[in-house]
C-alpha cells in the first residue's frame, strides 16, 4: 500500500514576528520544513512526499530541501491552509493513503507518523494524533463592553482530545471532502481548522490514535524558544 504526504508550508510567520513563511524559519540552524520532510523519510513509511510554499518563495523551498539532501516536489499553496492543501492533494499523484501534515510541527517522531500509517493500513479511513487536554475548557459568550467574557459552560475534559499532524487519510476520501467544501477555502474565516473536519463533514468516521508533546506546533516567538531547547536536548524523544 502506498502513502504520499503533503506538508502544508504556505503560511506566513506572522505571529513569530516575521515577514516571510514560517516553514523558512531556522531550528536546531535548519528550517522547520527541512526537520519536517526529514522526520517523515526517517519514518520509513512514506513513498514520495509534496510540499506546498507561497508561490515567490517556491525555489527558496525547493534549495533548501534540496540542499539538505530531501527529495521533495514543491508547488505553491493557496491563501489559507485549506486551498494550500487541496493544491498539495492535486500534485499528490496516485495513493492509497495520503498523510497531511504541518510544516511548523517540525520535531514529530518518526514513531507518530508510523501509528498513523498503521492505523490506516487497518481499514481505519481518517486517522489522527491527538492529546488528553490537560487545561480546564470552558466555553464563553460574547465580550462584554469592559473586556469580559462570560463563562456559559465548563466542558468535560476527560473527554477532549487536541489535534496534531500528520493526520492520515484514504486518499479518495480526502480528496472527495476537499471537493464537496472546495468553496470553505476562500478565505480563513470560512475554511476548515483541520482536514479532519472535512472528512467529518462529509459524513466519514475518524479515530485518534496516541500523538506526542514532541510535535507541538510552532506559532509563537515562545515556541519556537521551547522547540529549540526540545532539539539540543538528546536524552528527550
Amino acid at each position: 500500500m502506498s502513502v504520499v504526504t503533503v506538508i502544508a508550508g504556505a503560511g506566513g510567520g506572522t505571529r513569530l514576528g516575521l515577514d516571510g513563511p514560517k516553514a523558512l524559519v531556522k531550528l536546531a540552524g535548519k528550517p522547520l520544513i527541512v526537520h519536517a520532510v526529514r522526520s517523515m523519510v526517517l519514518s520509513g513509511v512514506i513513498d514520495r512526499c509534496v510540499v506546498t510554499a507561497p508561490e515567490a518563495d517556491v525555489p527558496a523551498f525547493q534549495e533548501a530541501l534540496t540542499h539538505a539532501g530531501l527529495g521533495a516536489a514543491v508547488v505553491a499553496g493557496g491563501i489559507t491552509r485549506q486551498a494550500s492543501v487541496a493544491a498539495g492533494l492535486d500534485a499528490a499523484g496516485d495513493a492509497d493513503f495520503v498523510l497531511i501534515h504541518d510544516a511548523a510541527r517540525a520535531l514529530t517522531p518518526p514513531d507518530q507518523i508510523r501509528r498513523v500509517v498503521e492505523a490506516l493500513k487497518a481499514g481505519h479511513v481518517a486517522v489522527v494524533p491527538a492529546l488528553p487536554v490537560v487545561d480546564t475548557i470552558k466555553r464563553v459568550g460574547a465580550s462584554a463592553a469592559d473586556g469580559t467574557e462570560p463563562v456559559l459552560e465548563t466542558l468535560d475534559r476527560a473527554s477532549l482530545r487536541g489535534m496534531q499532524t500528520p493526520q492520515g487519510f484514504d486518499l479518495h476520501v480526502v480528496r472527495e471532502a476537499h471537493a464537496r467544501f472546495a468553496a470553505n477555502a476562500a478565505e480563513e474565516s470560512s475554511s476548515a481548522p483541520d482536514d479532519a473536519f472535512l472528512v467529518e463533514a462529509a459524513g466519514h468516521p475518524v479515530v485518534l490514535v496516541e500523538g506526542s508533546e514532541m510535535a507541538m506546533k510552532v506559532t509563537r516567538p515562545l515556541d519556537l524558544r521551547i522547540a529549540e531547547l526540545l532539539a539540543s536536548d538528546p536524552t528527550v524523544e
